[in-house]
């Protein structure tokens, strides 16, 4: 089920309904969405359930069991151990098996030694790598002391399975959400209204411009979900280049847009989800861009793996390595290949660098080049991200240098108004003037309703033929 798609009006409709009308409990309330969070998942294929039920069971149990402890104490440790490893287990299962059969056996035959593994064809649940992370910050908030053990089950299911933000995120912490859950929830206008307003711009970015920008990558790059269907060959220099310039925009519109969906869905229930997005192509270095470009990703790998390393406190080559470390498992989460790796370690190279150069070493460089260069490295660390393999990672490089004989096909000239999209958004943030959608004028029933017409009457005119999966419900 997607935000975008007809069933799931269908889906949400009778749901607030029934929320806000017929439920006056707040037990009935948190029983209602934790059935509507079943039913969402299990659209996709209801065997997820068991998994998702499995990680929930765990994370639960294990959070009491080592409540009975000390904070300190070695058995509050391992239970906190054992329930990481089981997370991690069932992710690696289902995410990295097939990945990490096939680069060893690559590695051994590199080597001269034949190796024979069993084939394996495991279905990726969708969402688990968000879901997985969530499970994961409640067992180690709680086992750190932050937030009491949750005894009742149906709290701790609702907290890692809740609709809004369970396929793709933003990454909720359990210190935040449980809070909410014991809060009286009232409906106003002004929850209907904020919440109307993250949707409709969620729905702008991804039905209206994501969607739309698909057709220019998919033909070139391949089909994101059937590798191996790439034919670089067949494609001009600056139609890789084009390619990838809408790539860096799809990825945005179609993540920023999906986590303001849920923002949006979320408050319709009272319920409060962290922005994920804070104008990312603005950013002047590649430290900010990481403040501002999947928030809650960014933060949970700062708090739960990057400061346990060591953070910056063990000296400088140890920051550096710890953030080599970080992004590089950060990079693996997204997926189970090289390029991903490659990204990651591309994007820890350059804050190990930046921390070293500008910050650690004081250097300072003016706004503009400092925005034309971290663009220009992000822009381009995008290819390992979307390539299908190395060889393609280093054609499309090749394109932009130069150094490739153009192939013969192009993509149409308007596609190369992509950097105008992310301009124009850049500068929205960097101006404030996102915040023009609040001004007196605009809330004046009149123009409200017409604009909202015209924005209705757009977004149906873009809207795509057949609505495309989100891009990050593969991670």
């Amino acid at each position: 089920m997607i935000f975008t798609e007809p069933v799931f009006l269908a889906f949400l409709a009778p749901l607030f309904l029934t929320y806000w009308f017929v439920l006056k409990g707040r037990e009935s309330r948190l029983g209602l969405l934790l059935a509507a969070s079943a039913i969402f998942y299990g659209w996709w294929d209801w065997r997820f359930l068991f998994l998702i039920g499995l990680v929930i069971g765990v994370s639960w149990w294990v959070a009491i069991r080592a409540s009975h402890f000390p904070k300190a104490h070695p058995v509050r440790r391992f239970w906190l151990t054992a329930a990481i490893v089981i997370n991690l287990t069932v992710l690696a299962v289902f995410k990295y098996f097939g990945f990490f059969t096939e680069s060893t056996a690559a590695a051994l035959g590199a080597m001269g030694l034949k190796a024979s593994f069993p084939v394996i064809n495991i279905l990726l649940p969708v969402g688990i790598s968000f879901y997985i992370f969530q499970a994961i910050s409640y067992v180690v908030d709680t086992a750190r002391g932050h937030i009491p053990a949750e005894k009742r089950l149906r709290r701790v299911a609702l907290y890692i399975a809740f609709f809004p933000q369970l396929v793709a995120g933003p990454i909720v912490r359990a210190a935040s959400f449980f809070p909410q859950m014991e809060k009286t929830k009232r409906l106003s206008g002004a929850l209907i209204a904020s919440g109307g307003r993250a949707f409709l711009i969620g729905f702008a970015y991804k039905a209206g411009i994501a969607d739309n920008l698909a057709p220019f990558v998919d033909p070139v790059y391949g089909d994101a979900l059937a590798p191996g269907d790439a034919n670089l060959e067949a494609w001009s220099n600056s139609a890789l280049i084009a390619a990838t310039l809408a790539f860096a925009g799809q990825i945005y519109f179609d993540f920023a847009g999906y986590s303001l969906m849920a923002i949006g869905v979320a408050r319709w229930f009272g319920y409060y989800i962290p922005k994920n997005f804070d104008y990312p192509y603005s950013a002047l270095s590649v430290t900010e861009f990481w403040r501002r470009w999947h928030i809650s990703l960014s933060t949970w790998l700062r708090d739960y793996l990057y400061i346990p390393l060591g953070g910056n406190r063990a000296g400088q080559w140890m920051t550096y390595r710890n953030l080599m470390v970080t992004m590089v498992l950060g990079g693996l989460w997204h997926g189970a290949a090289w390029t991903f790796i490659a990204w990651g370690a591309l994007h820890g190279a350059a804050l190990a660098f930046h921390r070293a150069v500008f910050i650690a070493g004081g250097r300072r460089i003016g706004a503009a080049l400092a925005l034309i260069a971290t663009q220009c490295f992000i822009l381009l660390s995008w290819v390992p991200f979307r390539a299908e393999d190395f060889g393609d990672m280093v054609t499309i490089w090749a394109a932009f240098t130069g150094l490739r004989v153009a192939g013969p096909e192009t993509l149409p000239w308007f596609v190369w108004g992509v950097p105008l999209l992310i301009a124009l958004d850049a500068a929205m943030g960097r101006s404030g003037l996102s915040r023009l959608s609040r001004a007196p004028v605009l809330r004046e029933p009149a123009i409200w309703w017409a604009g909202l017409g015209a924005l209705t009457a757009l977004l149906l005119a873009l809207y795509p033929l057949e609505a495309a999966p989100f891009v990050y419900f593969r991670f």
